[in-house]
């Protein structure tokens, strides 16, 4: 099956025409939307429209993260619901972009200081995963494709996205550096490489992996989201593992030219994208 390869678009890269524009040129599928404040809500009909006729144009579709600014599990019930109360906006601003819209990523582990303590965790991931039965009918009913994103949690504390994973119509969103990043910061695990932290996630989750955040780290430095090539990571190895496993779309997710985080341009862009045609296609 064709992986389709993409590219994160945010409130930043206004005007949106212009973009879009520079995206087709590299001939990319589709762009993953960011829908931090104020998105979606400035965008109102015309605007909405727009966006829905270059999609057309351009032969492209459009897929949306989930604002970074929510968190629709947060263990205090009010800041939960108020997320749940966006998010629902959010899903709307996918239906209204049919069928150009592939797929919903969400963040779900909250970032709660406590979430290290076993007793928090666990009444956390009581709490993180009814919300995520409610995202799921909120989804189902809209004819949303959900995914949820690993994040800055080591593998071992991830119990409440795997366990989120048991719904048959919840996909997983794989960010590479997230895997790696959460080992190397959070967990005391000694001895292994982080070509281990990603086999853990695609032995656990392969056949589940719909979507990958794909970009690269300097481990020393422990950055990431850096353009491919310009870190520290052996893609061969990692392309290898993710072609066992059923991922669908590539969001080439560097916000970084280079570990003095030089800002991305589309020339560096164009270099990831012909990297990732040579080595899936």
């Amino acid at each position: 099956m064709r992986i389709l390869l993409g590219a994160p678009v945010w409130y930043g890269n206004r005007p949106f025409k212009r973009t879009l524009e520079e995206l087709h040129k590299l001939e990319l599928d589709y762009f993953e939307f960011s829908l931090d404040y104020p998105l979606p809500d400035c965008m109102g009909k015309t605007d909405r429209a727009e966006l829905k006729d270059l999609l057309t144009d351009y032969g492209m579709k459009i897929a949306f993260h989930s604002p970074l600014d929510i968190s629709v599990a947060h263990p205090r019930e009010e800041l939960a619901d108020a997320s749940m109360t966006i998010l629902k906006r959010c899903m709307d601003f996918y239906t209204d972009l049919q069928p150009h819209s592939l797929y919903y990523n969400f963040h779900l582990h909250p970032l709660v200081s406590t979430y290290k303590l076993e007793d928090v965790r666990a009444e956390m991931k009581i709490k993180g995963l009814r919300r995520c039965e409610t995202i799921m009918r909120m989804a189902s009913e809209s004819g949303i494709v959900a995914s949820v994103e690993n994040d800055l949690v080591p593998f071992k504390w991830s119990d409440l996205i795997l366990e989120a994973l048991f719904s048959p119509e919840l996909y997983l969103t794989f960010d590479i550096g997230h895997a790696i990043m959460a080992e190397l910061h959070r967990s005391r695990t000694k001895g292994s490489s982080y070509l281990d932290y990603i086999a853990q996630w695609i032995e656990k989750c392969g056949p589940k992996m719909l979507v990958v955040h794909l970009h690269d780290c300097a481990l020393t430095e422990k950055q990431d989201h850096l353009s491919i090539g310009r870190g520290e990571l052996d893609f061969d190895a990692i392309f290898d593992m993710l072609k066992r496993t059923n991922c669908k779309y590539i969001v080439i997710e560097t916000f970084w030219r280079n570990k003095d985080k030089g800002e991305m341009n589309y020339e560096e862009l164009k270099r990831n994208v012909d990297f990732c045609r040579s080595m899936f296609f």
